[in-house]
């Protein structure tokens, strides 16, 4: 049957009265042209079969704005990743301690604890731009300085827990207007793509950056890689500039136009108000940070378990790192080039990937076992990661994202928090036992998950 006509049906009784039939090339009335004896020619042609695959892993990539601020964060994480293994190396050898490795964890962990909604309250007040560069010259400034200590050959434990301390104090401020500015970059329909390419790029320097500073551990020494990361900072903060941010689309206008702009305490109250009352957001947040605490001390970990359970270095060390990597950006990619729907059950199914592959590492004595054990444990990872602050963004208001991602940022000083416990279980029970409590943790936490919480698991 075809479709209704809109012209008034007396019109078309008058305009058939002499029985002549009529070519139509505009609609002719609002009942069927079946009904009044009136044969309709049309010169349309049948619709092409739409293609059935039909992927957009890169298009955020077409905005320009967008590939700014993915060069940006690219540096940034290329220092990031790098920091996590040089560090941890640096702290085992002076220290030969697992208890000390947490004990660093925890000193960058601690400003993030208790700054993190004062970071989401500058995120919602001030020029998220602004604020990145700020705080990347200010890791850079840092990073320079422990090189220093090392070329000289004058480090101590104390200077690492400092440095700890102060970038823990900087990224608590500058990391929620680093996630909450994505929104500001590219359309709601684009957000999924681009959180996803965004985690692609961290996994990509995953996946290069600890075996470079892996290389350098073993040639030249770790004070050479924390110049590299010092260079990273300062291009993360000069390639920043040309991006614009927006907040004149729909999606993002702010309830009568315009920032409110309370007193910062009366700010973090609103924004907790509002998570604790908003129960879609309130379960993303509780369920993402449960994972994260089970899920991601193992990596500060790693160096000790590389050295006492499998027995290597500093090469296959940043190796393994580079494999996690691996399989993060295989499932980046894959994250990216999926439809934004069940985003829920993919989020739990990811993180129960990972689970399971941290129990078998922790099982692990084999080398190249556990080397191909990374890989699945990257591919979790990045399902986790994406998905979780692809969903914390898409159902969270405009005017409150930055307090929201705050606590979402608090997975970072988690992480360290989580590390700490773990090196002390791990110096009273061996590493192999602590982490793979943690991994069954986490997967009865998932499970719990699945059962019991449908609001999560049916998440469009």
């Amino acid at each position: 049957m075809r479709p209704m006509t809109s012209e008034p049906a007396a019109a078309v009784r008058q305009r058939t009265a002499n029985g002549s039939t009529i070519i139509a090339a505009e609609p002719l009335g609002p009942a069927y042209p079946e009904d009044l004896g009136i044969s309709i020619e049309t010169d349309e042609r049948p619709a092409p079969a739409r293609r059935r695959f039909n992927l957009h892993t890169f298009d955020s990539l077409s905005d320009l704005t967008f590939r700014w601020y993915f060069v940006s964060m690219f540096s940034w994480f290329a220092s990031m990743n790098m920091q996590m293994l040089v560090r941890s190396f640096l702290v085992f050898e002076l220290t030969g301690s697992f208890a000390a490795l947490g004990l660093v964890s925890l000193a960058n962990a601690i400003p993030g604890l208790a700054l993190s909604l004062v970071g989401g309250v500058v995120a919602d007040r001030v020029d998220k731009k602004r604020v990145v560069q700020i705080g990347q010259i200010a890791n850079m400034v840092v990073t320079a300085m422990l090189a220093a200590l090392m070329l000289a050959d004058v480090l101590a434990i104390w200077h690492l827990l400092a440095g700890a301390v102060a970038q823990g104090t900087i990224n608590a401020l500058i990391m929620p207007s680093r996630q909450s500015m994505i929104p500001e970059i590219v359309s709601e329909e684009r957000l999924m793509n681009a959180v996803a390419l965004n985690t692609a790029a961290m996994n990509v320097m995953r996946l290069v950056a600890p075996g470079v500073a892996g290389v350098l551990l073993a040639v030249i020494g770790p004070g050479w890689g924390y110049v590299m990361m010092s260079g990273f900072y300062c291009i993360g903060a000069i390639t920043l500039t040309p991006v614009h941010l927006t907040r004149s689309g729909a999606w993002t206008q702010r309830p009568g136009g315009g920032r409110q702009r309370p007193g910062s305490v009366r700010s973090i109250i609103e924004g907790c108000r509002y998570m604790w009352t908003e129960k879609t957001v309130l379960t993303i947040l509780s369920i993402n940070l449960l994972i994260v605490l089970f899920s991601m001390p193992h990596q500060m970990l790693l160096a000790g378990f590389v050295k006492d359970v499998l027995d290597a270095g500093p090469g296959r060390l940043g190796l393994l790192m580079s494999l996690t990597g691996v399989g993060s950006l295989a499932g980046s990619l894959v994250i990216a080039s999926l439809p934004a729907r069940n985003r829920g059950a993919i989020l739990l199914a990811s993180s129960l990937l990972l689970g399971v592959g941290l129990l078998a590492f922790s099982g692990s004595t084999w080398y190249w076992v556990t080397a191909a054990i990374m890989i699945i444990i990257g591919v979790g990872q990045a399902g986790r990661m994406s998905l979780s602050n692809v969903l914390i963004q898409s159902y969270t208001a405009a005017e409150y994202r930055g307090r929201v991602m705050s606590i979402y940022m608090l997975e970072f000083s988690l992480v360290s928090f989580g590390t700490f416990i773990v090196g002390i279980m791990a110096n009273a029970f061996g590493v192999q036992l602590a982490m793979g409590v943690m991994a069954a943790g986490l997967i009865v936490l998932v499970v719990v998950a699945l059962l019991f919480l449908p609001r999560m698991r049916r998440l469009a």
